[in-house]
């Protein structure tokens, strides 16, 4: 129950959680409300176009992550040495800059006998490598909400410039950005056009370690999450610099057509165990 309770918060629809879990929605409807009456609480507001957390079903939603990461980790235990095989993991260079480092750590000890195959790149390829079988897995920047994805965290997108930088809200934002494809890109270009704020691409470069040294040297400005915004940088006031906002950014793990490989079902666990931000 525990499960599809976290799916049905997922996909924020009954119905998409049921195509996800190949059920009907009559079962997922009648395992919702049986967890329901078992914890006594209303869970989730079933709304006519998305279901959504109440403040019990956000607590609940905690110790429902918790003990399915714990279970996991137990049934781990017993199996993990007989665990082989391949895992082609996708993901782009900045997002296996933050987390990625810990996760094959992890990884690499616990299953020995699993042979990773990893390639970064921008999330939009990495979606056409899962379409096309070419991938198992891959930690994207969300693109559309169609459910097929699992959320594993959405940060709000912040301006960020060098430490001494600073940027009048009268001149021309000189830009460093990913190539076309990007859903970081794209978020930051529609926004400065409809706050009708000139800019200029001063410097797009394919990996993270181009956007450093963009932002480092003082050539340009550029947006991202939380989690990838480096010590040395500051985040830039959109009021004093006068820039558009750029609401969130969402993060999330797709599946190839490989789903019953465990080797990949285990290589997903351990990125969920650093990727979801940790509650208290």
């Amino acid at each position: 129950m525990l499960h599809a309770f976290k799916v049905i918060v997922e996909c924020k629809s009954l119905s998409v959680a049921a195509l996800r879990l190949h059920k009907t929605q009559a079962a997922i409807s009648i395992q919702l409300k049986k967890l329901e009456e078992l914890v006594g609480k209303r869970l989730i507001d079933r709304g006519h176009q998305t279901a959504e957390l109440t403040r019990d079903g956000e607590l609940l939603l905690q110790y429902a992550n918790k003990m399915l990461a714990l279970s996991d980790e137990a049934m781990a235990l017993f199996i993990e040495e007989e665990v082989s095989g391949t895992v082609r993991f996708g993901i782009p260079d900045d997002y296996a800059s933050a987390f990625l480092p810990p996760v094959l750590q992890h990884f690499t000890r616990r299953y020995p006998n699993v042979r990773l195959k990893i390639r970064n790149d921008i999330s939009q390829n990495l979606f056409t490598g899962l379409e096309g079988g070419d991938l198992d897995l891959a930690l994207v920047t969300q693109r559309n909400g169609d459910g097929n994805g699992e959320i594993l965290r959405s940060d709000k997108l912040q301006w960020v410039a060098g430490e001494s930088y600073h940027l009048s809200p009268d001149e021309t934002v000189p830009l460093a950005l990913y190539p076309h494809g990007c859903g970081y890109r794209r978020q930051i270009l529609t926004a400065l056009s409809s706050s009708q704020r000139e800019y200029e691409i001063v410097f797009e470069c394919t990996g993270v370690t181009g956007v450093q040294l963009a932002i480092e040297s003082g050539l340009a400005v550029a947006a991202t999450s939380l989690p990838l915004i480096q010590p040395s940088w500051q985040i830039l006031d959109t009021v004093v610099a006068g820039l558009p906002p750029l609401g969130n950014v969402t993060i999330e793990l797709r599946m190839g057509k490989n789903q019953s490989n465990p080797a990949v079902q285990y290589f997903a666990q351990e990125l969920r165990k650093h990727v979801v931000p940790h509650v208290g």
